[in-house]
């Protein structure tokens, strides 16, 4: 089953009862498509939609309305009848018996099903009110179409990478096309500055699309660090290159790198806020080379004192760990429109 195949279009093509590789050529037969469900003493309100099919009629397996965790066992045909059992997994797991027929206007079929001790009854009936031309309004060319439109309209959104790359991608076709788009967003990642922004804009979707077009973030970190070491741009070093601090600092410069120096070489950081900021008025440090430096220190120290002070006390209403409430079960109204969902696509 397609992703992003919308829901009534999918239904449609699943609940047409007459397909045939033989249709002659952009002609089909149009059928109205009503179907309802009964479960527990409750029913769902009937669904109707319009759907353009082959014009030969014959039940077909591929008829039967199912997702695809849903499997047809024992499919047989006599006449224009056919029955069959129906095992579906996963969420909303159920066994069913069904069986489809062929009218003159159209055709009709229902399935019965064991939900949870309940039995569920799915009954729906396609009545022919026209032609159509099949090559452009089936339910599958329908849905190729909207397929197409998505694929078109993700293609410059890295998070949606899983539509293009991989074995369940809906979009293969496509995949040149989105990976084009992917470097071009990360020509210039081999800059730290751009490097940095990248990743702050688009996060770790940016580099699963960057692997599955054939590079990774490793690769291009590798040259943003050493562009960053070469140029003295540290506060990029300690952001990202963890392998190369130890080696900038006895050599950092305060002025330029202060931060750098606070955040990740504490012993010379406190040596250096030792000798050129403690003791020193606010107009003497206004006039110090070393102002920046000393401002960032201060920061990082007041950050830590919060850290360790603010921490909110537990809420004396909150339930105690191992105490939470039992997730609510879903009612059986609720279970009753899944599987409405899931086997009928409406």
């Amino acid at each position: 089953m397609p992703l992003f195949r919308p829901r009534r279009l999918l239904a449609a093509a699943l609940l047409c009862a007459a397909f045939a590789a033989a249709a002659a050529p952009d002609s089909g037969d149009r059928y109205r498509v009503t179907m309802t469900m009964r479960m527990a003493g409750m029913s769902m309100p009937g669904t109707t939609t319009e759907v353009c099919t082959a014009r030969a009629q014959a039940v077909s397996e591929q008829a039967i309305p199912k997702d695809k965790n849903c499997e047809v066992q024992n499919f047989r045909v006599e006449g224009n009848k056919a029955s069959y059992h129906l095992v579906c997994t996963g969420k909303n797991a159920m066994t069913g018996d069904g069986e489809m027929e062929t009218l003159a206007d159209g055709y009709r079929g229902s399935i019965k099903a064991q939900v949870e001790g309940q039995q569920m009854t799915m009954s729906y009936e396609g009545k022919r009110i026209g032609g159509c031309d099949y090559a452009t309004e089936s339910p599958e060319a329908q849905g190729r179409a909207v397929t197409a439109q998505i694929c078109e309209a993700q293609l410059e959104s890295p998070v949606s990478h899983t539509m293009y790359i991989g074995p369940k991608a809906a979009c293969p076709a496509y995949k040149a096309k989105f990976c084009a788009n992917v470097n071009r967003l990360t020509a210039k990642a081999a800059e730290p500055a751009h490097f940095a922004e990248t990743d702050r804009t688009y996060g770790g979707a940016i580099w699963q699309a960057v692997e599955g077009c054939g590079s990774s973030r490793a690769a291009i970190l590798v040259k943003a660090c050493s562009q960053a070491e070469a140029s003295g741009e540290l506060d990029f070093v300690g952001d990202y290159c963890p392998d190369l601090v130890a080696r900038h600092c006895a050599d950092a410069d305060p002025n330029r790198n202060g931060r750098f120096l606070v955040q990740h070489c504490a012993d010379r950081a406190r040596a250096l806020a030792a000798q050129q900021c403690e003791g020193r008025g606010y107009t003497a440090m206004q006039s110090s080379p070393y102002k920046g430096f000393c401002s960032s220190y201060a920061a990082q120290r007041l950050n830590a004192r919060n850290a360790g002070t603010q921490a909110a006390p537990a809420s004396q209403d909150a339930a105690p760990a191992g105490d939470e409430a039992p997730a609510k079960k879903p009612s059986l109204r609720d279970r009753f429109k899944g599987l409405k969902d899931r086997i009928g696509g409406n």
